[in-house]
């Protein structure tokens, strides 16, 4: 079982993959980085204050109404951009970069949303 963090120490954030993306296709791209090898991009609106970014260590995910597991941050972009490996496509903005293995949860059921939230379980 995993140790709640203290508080002010670790926080999490959480976001929300479209409910379209199939997750067959979304799992080539958690294999592609679960080796800590490369990194996953995940477009935001805006990100953290730069204040609480060292202390942010995973990302939640919810996809299709439940929280699915999480993944560890690695690091966040302001005003970048990436060419996808999987899709090609060129995004621009801001990210929050997830690397490492997916760890699984059982399902929460959760509303989605647009963007990331501060989550705390």
């Amino acid at each position: 079982m995993e140790n709640i963090p203290e508080k002010n120490t670790e926080r999490s954030i959480i976001i929300t993959l479209p409910s379209s993306i199939e997750w067959e296709d979304y799992q080539k791209e958690l294999d592609a980085v679960k080796d800590s090898k490369a990194v996953m991009n995940f477009k935001v609106p805006f990100l953290p204050k730069e204040n609480m970014r060292d202390k942010i260590t995973k990302c939640w995910l919810v996809w299709r109404g439940h929280i699915v597991g999480w993944q560890h941050v690695c690091g966040f972009v302001e005003d970048g951009s990436f060419d996808c490996t999987t899709t090609g496509n060129r995004w621009e903005g801001n990210f929050i970069q997830r690397t490492g293995p997916f760890h699984p949860v059982e399902p929460v059921e959760m509303k989605g949303f647009q963007g990331w939230r501060y989550y705390f379980y």
